[in-house]
């Protein structure tokens, strides 16, 4: 009978007031934002690129808006794969592993992505499209940046999920930035189109 009790007491789950909040939504939390501020950094190349045919305020807004969108879907894939591919390794490979998928999987994105959403707005002002250097100048700006977030996100993940208002608050501070890059992504479509 004391066997029972003790198995019973094992199993039942204890509240110590500790509530953390899902590793990987933390990680992905992290990502979108190290991205959102290293788009912003990054916007005056890319303003550049488009022949000045864009502002930095809302190009931007729609890198963020980018970000935030590769953070949540892609991004968040990835952080799983990268913490299933680094389960092995030992604790201090665990941001190289991850700062490796993000440097190769952002890059992609950037390439294929932001070089599209650029010339989705410059070609309809009559100028060329993005090519050759300038698509390989999106993709290193990119590839660092998410090197960067990932890096950041696997090494500061684990304190970050154990602040769960914070998460939260981060985590609306990187929709209200998309939905920022939304309201300029709706009115550019409807000036060109």
């Amino acid at each position: 009978m004391q066997r029972n009790i003790m198995v019973k007491q094992a199993n039942t789950p204890t509240r110590d007031g500790n509530r953390r909040v899902p590793l990987i939504f933390a990680q992905a939390v992290i990502v979108a934002l190290a991205l959102c501020l290293g788009e912003i950094l990054c916007a005056p190349l890319y303003t550049g690129m488009s022949y000045h045919s864009l502002a930095l305020v809302p190009w931007s807004a729609i890198a963020g808006l980018l970000s935030v969108v590769f953070a949540y879907t892609v991004g968040f894939a990835a952080l799983w794969a990268a913490g299933k591919v680094s389960k092995k390794a030992s604790q201090a490979w665990r941001p190289l592993i991850a700062a490796l998928f993000g440097l190769v999987l952002f890059g992609v994105w950037g390439y294929f992505v932001f070089a599209a959403v650029l010339n989705s707005i410059i070609v309809p002002l009559g100028h060329a499209a993005l090519a050759g250097a300038q698509l390989g100048s999106i993709a290193f700006n990119c590839a660092a940046v998410g090197l960067a977030s990932f890096f950041c996100a696997s090494a500061f993940g684990e304190r970050l999920a154990t602040l769960r208002t914070w998460v939260w608050g981060l985590f609306a501070c990187t929709i209200l930035f998309a939905a920022f890059g939304v309201f300029f992504v709706v009115h550019m479509a409807a000036l060109l189109y």
